[in-house]
C-alpha cells in the first residue's frame, strides 16, 4: 500500500526529528505507518540509534540508545496515536526529477526501488524492522548539484538530477502527547520517553538511525548489490538489476550510504 502524500511542507525543526541515514528501506505497510528495514547484510556497515538532545544557549547532548542489530522491533510511537498517522510530503502531480522548481524537501527525491522492479520488498536480511505510527517523511539533504547521478538498469538509463542522501520524519507533538521508543538490547526491554521530564519546554529531540560505515574513509563499495542482498519479488530480483553511477564525487558523505523507499 501507498504512503499517504501531504502537499504541505513539514516543519524542519520541529519536536522530534527522526532521521534515516545508512543502508535501510523505508516503506508503508497499510498506509498509515512506516516499517524501515535495516540490512544486515554488510560487514563495513554498523546499525546504531543517537539520541541528540537541543537546548537553548547549550550545546547539543548526545545518548547513545544502541549500538548493534535489532533483536526485535524498534518501535517509535507517538501516544496517544495521532489520527493523520505517518505521511510523506510531496507537491501535487507527477514529480519530474528535471523540474527545477522541485520542492528540495520532496520524499521523491529518494531511490525508490519500485520504479524499476515494480511489487519489490525486503526480505529477512533486513528485519527486525524499526516502525513509526506518525510523522511526516522528507528528503533532508540531496547531493550536490553537479554530481548528476543516473541509474542504469540494463540498457536503459535515467537520470536521477539528484538524489536524496538522507531522509527524516518531521513529528509535531499536540499538547500531552509524547514519543515512546521500545527495542531490547542483548535481550533486555529498553524503553525511553520523549520529551524527558526534565528539559525545558524549547528541547528539541533528533533520533538518528544510522546504517553506515563507522569510519568516515570506508573502502570504495557500491551500495546497489548490498541492497539488491535483501530486495525480493517473490523471489530474488530477477537481472537486469540497476547500478548508480556519478561525475565524481557525489558531493556529500551520505551518498553512496543512502536510504532507499518502497512505494508504488
Amino acid at each position: 500500500m501507498p504512503f499517504t502524500r501531504v502537499s504541505i511542507a513539514p516543519s524542519t525543526n520541529p519536536k522530534v526529528t527522526v532521521r534515516f541515514s545508512g543502508l535501510m528501506l523505508l516503506k508503508s505497510d497499510d498506509g498509515r505507518t512506516c516499517q524501515v528495514g535495516i540490512n544486515r547484510f554488510s560487514s563495513i556497515h554498523s546499525f546504531q540509534v543517537m539520541l541528540v538532545i537541543s537546548r537553548p544557549d547549550r550545546p547539543p547532548a548526545v545518548v547513545r540508545l544502541l549500538n548493534g542489530p535489532l533483536s526485535r522491533e524498534f518501535l517509535i510511537s507517538v501516544t496517544p496515536t495521532p489520527a493523520a498517522g505517518f505521511q510523506v510530503f510531496g507537491r501535487p502531480g507527477v514529480f519530474n526529477r528535471s523540474d527545477p522548481a522541485n520542492d528540495p524537501l520532496d520524499h521523491r527525491w529518494a531511490l525508490n526501488f519500485r520504479i524499476p522492479h515494480p511489487g519489490a520488498d525486503f526480505n529477512d536480511g533486513a528485519r527486525p524492522i524499526a516502525r513509526l505510527n506518525a510523522g511526516v517523511l522528507y528528503s533532508s539533504s540531496l547531493t550536490a548539484p553537479g554530481a548528476d547521478p543516473v541509474l542504469i538498469c540494463g540498457t536503459s538509463t535515467t537520470p536521477m538530477v539528484r538524489i536524496a542522501g538522507d531522509l527524516a520524519a518531521s513529528i509535531e507533538l499536540a499538547a500531552g502527547s509524547v514519543v515512546r521508543l521500545d527495542w531490547d538490547e542483548f535481550g533486555e526491554p529498553r524503553n525511553f520517553v520523549l520529551p524527558r521530564r526534565r528539559d525545558p519546554l524549547t528541547a528539541t529531540y533528533t533520533l538518528v538511525l544510522l546504517n553506515e560505515p563507522l569510519t568516515i574513509n570506508p573502502p570504495s563499495h557500491d551500495e546497489l548489490p548490498l541492497y539488491y542482498r535483501v530486495l525480493q519479488v517473490g523471489g530474488a530480483v530477477p537481472t537486469p538489476r540497476c547500478r548508480l553511477i556519478f561525475n565524481g564525487d557525489p558531493g556529500t558523505d551520505e551518498i553512496p550510504c543512502m536510504p532507499g523507499i518502497l512505494n508504488p
